[in-house]
């Protein structure tokens, strides 16, 4: 059986995510204790206690100590089977996080899945819906994925009440990456705001924001490509950018969410600054998606490199978590002095 201290490393919500998704992918029983021991609210919340289940759903799993707060969980993975899910998260518990979790159990399978899953869209500290559909998806494809993401509603906290439906086929192997020469193309700016009662205003701003974007990216000649902005209801103010750029060699990106009408106002400031840093870096996946692909990475049979602007917590993370896990080897080599490669070998 893996164990694993859950207070390790960046010690949140990511361990029990990866720990738990990739024991599955691997058909491995695990056990996880000190679950979030450093958090204000220590133990399983509402959206980690979804995520397994929906997991071990697939997997036919039987499990231990999946209760809500719960600070050890053990989980005995079966095979994982091809399913239709209705999930409904409750609240505005991310919906990104959730399916990022799913993809990574259901990696190696060669299965083909559709889930529609309630919650929130885009909400703070998890990838808005945009970055997922504009980077995460072209590169899960890139390592074999099929997805396709259909927006029905978007959900902001505290309420949540979004939608989206994926239609997923997994690969039965991971394919590698070598990207460590920048391309950057296709720049595009998405701006969402949520709708005032004659929707004129809203669209305004939002619109503004994106030319703010635009504006400073053009600055310091960084051509954008092409700017789509929307207004969604909701009873709760919400509203963000997000900067993208994919090609077969690029994967760089930002997104900013601001729930606070006052501060909406330097949305485009901050997201293209954002942006900035990861594009003068020439690295090739920017430092957020870094960490995300690392788990996939890591099943896969052949070596792997990218570069990344900045070696995060969670980054480093994802890396000590997947080398106990799987057995696999990284390295990390500096490119220059914004950008780092990392090297993947199983």
């Amino acid at each position: 059986m893996i164990k694993i201290n859950g207070s390790q490393g960046e010690g949140g919500g990511q361990i029990l995510r990866t720990s738990v998704s990739l024991a599955v992918a691997l058909g491995e029983p695990i056990q996880i204790h000190n679950i979030r021991s450093n958090r204000p609210k220590p133990g399983l919340r509402p959206q980690h206690l979804q995520s397994i289940k929906t997991i071990a759903e697939l997997s036919n799993s039987t499990t231990d100590g999946l209760n809500l707060n719960s600070t050890k969980v053990s989980l005995y993975p079966n095979k994982i089977t091809p399913k239709n899910l209705d999930i409904n998260i409750g609240t505005a518990g991310s919906i990104t996080l959730l399916i990022h979790s799913i993809l990574q159990a259901v990696s190696v399978s060669g299965k083909t899945f559709m889930f529609t899953i309630k919650g929130g869209t885009d909400v703070n500290w998890s990838p808005s819906t945009d970055y997922f559909c504009r980077l995460i998806i072209p590169i899960l494809e890139k390592f074999g994925f099929s997805i396709t993401a259909s927006i029905v509603q978007r959900g902001f906290y505290p309420k949540g009440n979004g939608k989206i439906i994926f239609k997923i086929k997994a690969p039965k192997q991971i394919q590698s990456i070598s990207i460590i020469e920048p391309e950057y193309s296709n720049l595009t700016i998405d701006g969402i705001i949520t709708s005032d009662s004659s929707n004129t205003l809203s669209q305004t701003k939002i619109e503004k924001q994106c030319l703010d974007a635009k504006t400073f990216l053009e600055e310091h000649q960084i051509t954008v490509d092409s700017t789509y902005t929307s207004t969604h209801d909701s009873d709760s103010f919400s509203s963000g950018l997000c900067i993208s750029s994919t090609s077969k060699h690029c994967f760089i990106g930002s997104d900013v969410l601001e729930t606070n009408i006052k501060q909406s106002t330097t949305l485009g400031q901050k997201c293209s600054k954002k942006f900035l840093s990861e594009y003068v870096s020439q690295c090739t996946v920017d430092h957020h998606l870094a960490d995300m692909i690392i788990p996939f990475l890591s099943l896969s049979k052949t070596s792997s490199q990218f570069t990344t602007s900045y070696v995060s917590s969670h980054l480093q993370t994802n890396l000590d978590l997947c080398k106990f896990i799987t057995g696999m080897n990284y390295q990390i080599d500096k490119k220059n002095k914004f950008c780092h490669i990392v090297s993947i070998n199983p």
